[in-house]
């Protein structure tokens, strides 16, 4: 097994780019998935629960083993390193192979939500947009083209990127914030009535949907804290800034999630919520509509925003290429891959290779998505596969601390307490968790026993490709 000193040489190629302020708005912008409020909102006003459950159950495991793991290995590709020193390379190997298709699946989304943004900023004359596959596809070409060009100069510009992202992110936050208090088309003759309440404290009831949506909301929506880690060749002084990024950014993005849910269900009932794009579409909702100037500037202030969202979700999509892309540089290391996505860009320092394959198989991947599917079946496809490949990279995870505390090889290292071995127990359960649910829809698709079927086909035949290469890449060295 290579020694820490060993693995570090090859982060001096990269550039120190990224300080504690980058890796705080890199946090905020990958753990806040725009679609996430949506799932959590089809549980109605006790979606609180959610939220608050599932901070305690995977959201604070994750800030705790990140401080634990970090300032051990502080180390390009993050979660890979740490797998591969506390269960060896295979383990490392098929966590960063489970990973990299969760990103691709994560990303490949992407036309699916500018059609859906467009429909609903363009008008009701505009909603032939988010079924149409043809421009889905072609949104695909043109955007992933953008993020391709971004992406080779690495975080000198790419820093950037995540920081509009981040900002913009947390001021449609604070704009549905506002909207749950000021309702623009309300008069005192026609006061605004919603649909049901956006908050409410009651306990939901236990059933398979109420489970099947927490699990959502505990894999999906409040996981990512540990992503920036990958970037720690590229980070100054990473085993101290990223552990301080985890506990900054998971309070901001746990309230952001809680204000966006609730202005979802201040003007969509919670079962007509629109999963491929519910920001756009209570946004649409509450400043559409309407007369005289006042209805102008609503739905002037409606279309900018649902457009710079749009953008921060290509934002969030180049950050995710450029992490991903550094998973097939690390293997390469490591020799478990190619030598050929090892090689950086002459001037960017930057794995070109690997950003060029990735952006090609988010593509493929979007099209075989829409084959027989409308978009929000899509979606639920593209994110039921996710779940169960994030679900294997975040047991993986979780487990490394408690790896330390068993396996005699790791003796040497600083022993967790109990806290955290509770806490990556906890997190543990909770991926499993969302793997199992992850074969079940939560929505009404022709059949729910071919979707699980799809579902777990994908996850099993991406784990038999994934470990074959590595056989290959053992054998061929």
């Amino acid at each position: 097994m290579q020694s820490i000193e060993h693995t570090s040489e090859h982060g001096h190629a990269l550039k120190k780019e990224l300080r504690l302020r980058d890796l705080v708005l890199m946090q905020i912008l990958l753990v806040i998935g725009i679609s996430w409020s949506g799932i959590a909102a089809r549980q109605g006003p006790s979606h609180i629960w959610f939220w608050i459950l599932g901070i305690l159950a995977i959201f604070i495991p994750q800030a705790m083993v990140i401080q634990y793991c970090a300032q051990i290995w502080p180390l390009e590709g993050g979660v890979y390193q740490w797998t591969k020193f506390a269960f060896g390379p295979f383990a490392a190997f098929m966590g960063a192979w489970n990973f990299a298709i969760w990103a691709l699946l994560a990303v490949s989304n992407l036309g699916i939500y500018w059609a859906s943004s467009l429909s609903y900023a363009l008008g009701p004359r505009a909603a032939w947009m988010a079924d149409s596959k043809l421009l889905i596809n072609i949104l695909n070409f043109a955007l992933f083209g953008i993020i391709l060009l971004v992406s080779i100069p690495g975080f000198h510009i790419g820093k950037w990127i995540a920081h509009f992202g981040s900002v913009f992110t947390v001021a449609i936050a604070g704009l549905l914030s506002l909207l749950l208090f000021y309702h623009p088309h309300a008069t005192h003759l026609h006061p605004h009535h919603s649909p049901q309440a956006p908050i409410g404290f009651a306990f939901p009831a236990i059933t398979l949907l109420s489970l099947n949506l927490f699990s959502k909301v505990c894999n999906s929506a409040l996981s990512g804290l540990e992503q920036v880690a990958v970037f720690a060749g590229e980070a100054k002084n990473p085993g101290k800034t990223i552990m301080q990024s985890a506990w900054i950014g998971a309070p901001i993005t746990a309230l952001l999630y809680i204000m966006m849910t609730a202005a979802l269900l201040a003007y969509t009932p919670a079962d007509q919520i629109d999963l491929a794009a519910p920001v756009p579409q209570v946004l649409a909702a509450a400043l559409s509509g309407g007369s005289g100037t006042g209805a102008f500037w609503a739905m002037l202030l409606s279309r900018i925003a649902i457009g710079g969202l749009a953008l921060c979700v290509v934002s969030q999509y180049a950050i995710l290429v450029a992490e991903t892309s550094r998973l097939p540089l690390v293997a390469g290391w490591d020799n478990l891959v190619p030598a050929w996505f090892t090689r950086l860009h002459p001037k960017y320092k930057t794995p070109t290779r690997s950003i060029l394959v990735i952006v090609i198989a988010a593509v493929a991947i979007c099209t075989l998505s829409l084959l027989g599917a409308g978009h929000e079946e899509a979606q639920q496809l593209i994110n039921g596969g996710a779940n169960t490949m994030y679900g294997i990279y975040y047991v993986l995870f979780f487990a490394v601390p408690l790896a330390a505390a068993t396996r005699i090889s790791l003796k040497h290292l600083p022993r967790p307490g109990w806290g955290l071995k509770i806490a990556a127990t906890s997190g543990a359960l909770a991926a499993i968790l969302g793997m199992g649910f992850a074969l079940r829809p939560i929505i009404d698709v022709p059949s729910k026993f071919l979707f699980g079927v799809k579902v777990g086909a994908a996850t099993l035949l991406v784990n038999i490709v994934g470990a074959f290469l590595y056989w290959q890449g053992t054998r061929s060295n």
